[in-house]
C-alpha cells in the first residue's frame, strides 16, 4: 500500500491484518514484483510499471474533486476507493479483488 494519508493507510492495513491471514507493507512506492493487492492513489499511476495482469490486483483512491475517472479508467483501472469512504469499504474492494483473482490472504 502506498497512498499518501498515512492515517487512512494504517487504518486499512489494521482491518486487513485482523485477519490473522493478511500481510501488508506500507511503502511510499509498491513492489509489484510481492504478491497480492496494490493499493496506491491516483497520483502514483504515472510513476508505476505495470503489467496488463498487474492491473487486475489495483485499487487506486481517488479524489472526486481532482482526479479524472475517465483517465483512471483509461489507464486500465478497474478498482476504485474515493478518498474519504470509509476504510471498510477500502478492505471490501481489497477482499473483492482478492476474490476476483481467485486468491487466498497469504499474499
Amino acid at each position: 500500500m502506498a497512498i499518501q494519508d498515512p492515517e487512512y493507510a494504517v487504518c486499512i492495513r489494521n482491518l486487513l491484518v485482523q485477519d490473522g491471514a493478511h500481510r501488508v507493507h506500507v511503502v511510499e512506492r509498491p513492489d509489484v514484483n510481492l504478491g497480492g493487492v496494490i493499493i496506491v492513489d491516483a497520483a502514483a499511476l504515472n510513476t508505476l510499471s505495470l503489467l496488463p495482469t498487474d492491473q487486475a490486483r489495483l485499487v487506486v483512491i481517488v479524489h472526486q474533486e481532482r482526479d479524472d475517472l475517465s483517465k483512471v479508467w483509461d489507464a486500465g483501472v478497474r478498482h476504485v476507493v474515493f478518498h474519504g469512504d470509509p476504510p471498510t469499504r477500502a478492505r471490501a474492494v481489497v477482499l473483492g479483488v482478492e476474490l476476483s483473482l481467485g486468491w487466498t490472504a497469504s499474499a
